[in-house]
């Protein structure tokens, strides 16, 4: 299959970008680090930095997000959301491991994926993401959304 978000082989932050559910691999793998994480106490995100790009509707969300990857060390800075011309993506590029967009346009983060090099995430901790039907009773959205971004950032 193609490369694309979603597909087999596709890299996870491209898959976690799709609204189609994870590969059986991916999946998997996700679940696994998320356990781990929950038996791990450190900050393996310590000197990352990410953006939480956002709309005013963020909210519950966006606050989910930045509190999972804060609690691993990471430093979560909200900017605007605003289309970025070649400039902008290089400024994002060099201050930002990753991105996150929550409550921005369909295929926002799409379009700002096919722009940067680092991962872009669509809403990760939104309540409708694909990753979050692979809760199971012994997991929780921040687990999830920290498995995600220790799975892509390292």
């Amino acid at each position: 299959m193609s490369d694309d978000g979603g597909h087999v082989n596709a890299p996870l932050h491209r898959q976690l970008l799709s609204l189609a559910p994870l590969d059986l691999a991916a999946a998997g793998a996700l679940l696994a680090a998320a356990r781990s994480l929950q038996r791990v106490d450190g900050m393996p995100l310590l000197g990352k930095n990410i953006a939480l790009m956002c709309g005013a509707a963020a909210g519950d969300a966006g606050n989910a997000f930045s509190e999972a990857a804060t609690r691993l060390g990471a430093r979560v800075a909200r900017i605007e959301p605003a289309q970025p011309g070649i400039e902008r993506a290089r400024l994002i590029e060099h201050l930002y491991d990753a991105v996150d967009c929550e409550a921005l346009p369909a295929g926002f983060a799409q379009a700002l994926q096919q722009r940067l090099s680092v991962p872009v995430f669509d809403g990760l901790a939104r309540d409708d993401h694909p990753m979050l039907a692979l809760l199971d009773g012994t997991l929780d959205r921040r687990a999830l959304v920290q498995a995600a971004l220790v799975s892509t950032l390292l």
